[in-house]
C-alpha cells in the first residue's frame, strides 16, 4: 500500500510539472507573460531598448526616497546599520514596485522567483560632474549582456532600473543610448567605432522626465553616463541591476545586515545565482 501511494504521489508530482510546462509553453506561443506591460511599451522596448515611465512616484513619495539617501550619502551614522545602503530603508519597497515587476515579469522571467537584485547605488551629480563612457551593444553570447526575442517573449537577462528623483532635461545630463544597438549585427560593444561612440555623432538619444520617473532599460543596448548640465538642479537617480537567476554580473557588496532587515517578500530578490528553480 506504502509503495502504491509513493507511486501515486510520482505520477502527480510529474502531472505537475508537465502542466506547467505546458502553460510555460502556451504563455511562450501566443506573446502571454507574467507581467503587465502595455503592448506600446513592450514594442517600444523592443525596438529601442528602453523605455521611459514618467511621474511613477508622486511628490511625497520622491521626497522621501531623496531624503534616505542623501542622508545615506551624507550622513550615515545619523541611519541605523540596516538603512545606510541601498536597498535598505524607505527604498526598499520599490524593489517590487508594480511598475518595475510588470516591465520584468515580461522581459527577465514571468516567475518573479527567478529575478535577482544584484546592486543598487545612487548616481550623484552635480553641474559640470560625470564623465561620457559608451558601452555594451551589439550581439554577444555572454548572458549578461544577450538580448533575444522568442516564442513572443523579450528576455533580457541583465535589466537596469533607474530612479530619476529630479527633473531630468533631454540632452542634459541623463543616461544616453543608441536605439537599437541592443539588436546590431555589428559588435560595438568589443570593437567600438570612435565615430560612431562620439556624443555629437547624431545616433545617441536621451530624455526628459519629472522626478519620480523610470528608466528601464536593457543591459544590452550601447549607453553611456553623461555631463551634467541642468542648472535647475544636481543629478539624483538610483541605479538598480536585476538579473536573471542564472546570471551574475557584480560582486556581492550589500551589506548582510541590510538583506536581513527587509521583509521576506524583498529577501527572495537576494537569492544565490544558482536556484533550484530551473525548468
Amino acid at each position: 500500500m506504502n509503495n502504491l501511494s509513493q507511486l501515486r504521489d510520482k505520477i502527480k508530482n510529474k502531472s505537475k510539472k508537465a502542466a506547467l510546462k505546458a502553460t510555460n509553453l502556451i504563455q511562450n506561443s501566443f506573446g502571454l507573460s507574467g507581467g503587465n506591460m502595455t503592448q506600446h511599451d513592450r514594442v517600444v522596448f523592443d525596438l529601442k531598448g528602453y523605455i521611459v515611465i514618467p511621474a511613477v512616484l508622486n511628490k511625497d513619495e520622491v521626497k522621501v526616497i531623496k531624503d534616505l539617501v542623501l542622508r545615506q550619502k551624507n550622513d550615515p551614522e545619523s541611519l541605523p546599520p540596516h538603512e545606510r545602503y541601498l536597498p535598505g530603508g524607505a527604498f526598499a519597497k520599490l524593489i517590487d514596485h508594480p511598475a518595475v515587476m510588470n516591465v520584468l515579469l515580461d522581459v527577465i522571467d514571468p516567475d518573479v522567483n527567478k529575478i535577482r537584485l544584484e546592486n543598487a547605488f545612487l548616481s550623484y551629480r552635480e553641474k559640470g560632474e560625470g564623465e561620457w563612457n559608451p558601452h555594451a551593444g551589439g550581439p554577444t553570447t555572454n548572458p549578461n549582456y544577450a538580448y533575444n526575442f522568442q516564442d513572443g517573449r523579450i528576455y533580457a537577462g541583465m535589466t537596469r532600473v533607474v530612479w530619476e528623483l529630479n527633473e531630468v532635461l533631454e540632452d542634459k545630463g541623463g543616461t544616453c543610448f543608441i536605439p537599437g544597438s541592443h539588436k546590431a549585427n555589428y559588435n560595438i560593444r568589443t570593437n567600438p567605432v570612435t565615430t560612431i561612440d562620439a556624443r555629437d555623432s547624431g545616433l545617441w538619444e536621451s530624455y526628459s522626465c519629472p522626478p519620480g520617473s523610470l528608466i528601464i532599460f536593457s543591459e544590452a543596448v550601447r549607453h553611456s553616463g553623461d555631463i551634467w548640465q541642468n542648472p535647475h538642479n544636481p543629478r539624483a537617480a538610483i541605479f538598480c541591476a536585476y538579473n536573471h537567476i542564472n546570471v551574475r554580473h557584480h560582486k556581492p557588496t550589500i551589506p548582510p545586515e541590510v538583506i536581513a532587515n527587509l521583509d521576506p517578500k524583498h529577501q527572495r530578490f537576494f537569492r544565490e545565482v544558482y536556484h533550484p528553480l530551473f525548468d
